[in-house]
This record gives C-alpha cells, structure tokens and sequence, in this order.
C-alpha cells in the first residue's frame, strides 16, 4: 500500500467530482464540460489510441466519465506508488528483505 499512490489518487477523484458537479451545473453551455475533459485527458488519449481515433466523450456519458475517473485514479496512485518506491529506494528506507 503506497500513501503517496493513495493520496495522490484521492486528490484525482476529488478533482472529477468537482469538475463532474460543476458541469452538472453548467450542463447544456458551451464547453460546460471543459474542465472534466482536462481532467480526463489520460483516458481520452488512451482509449484514442487503441480505438485508432474513434472515441469521444461527453460530460452527459456518466459510464464514460466513471470510467475515466477509474482509470485517471489508478493511473494516480501506480505513479504515486512508484515514485514512492523511487523516493524510498533512493534513500534507503526500503526494508532489508527477510530471510
């Protein structure tokens, strides 16, 4: 378990829930939804990727935007995590490994 990898992960849900509340409120405007696609980005571009092109998302597709936050937040923490690890290694906290 990473605090870091966790923390940073709950900092990214935090930020769709705000940015999905917001466009609810705004739902209907030009670029209502602006910030949770800022948000989204790594999930966009992915999933752009291995559909060569053909996926979009909306902030009105709530399946998409909780796929996107899923996928957002366990990028967050496997970055938090391995820069932990990192951060640890470099150090030297790690603990000696147990014979």
């Amino acid at each position: 378990m990473s605090l870091l990898g966790a923390a940073l992960a709950l900092l990214y849900a935090a930020a769709f829930v705000a940015a999905y509340v917001d466009y609810l409120g705004k739902a209907g405007e030009w670029l209502a939804d602006l910030p949770l696609l800022l948000l989204a980005i790594p999930f966009t571009f992915t999933l752009d990727v291995l559909t060569q092109g053909a996926f979009s998302l909306t902030g009105d597709e709530t399946f998409k935007v909780l796929g996107a936050a899923l996928f957002c937040c366990a990028l967050a923490y496997g970055v938090g995590a391995a820069a932990e690890f990192l951060v640890r290694k470099l150090l030297g906290f790690v603990a000696p490994p147990r014979s």
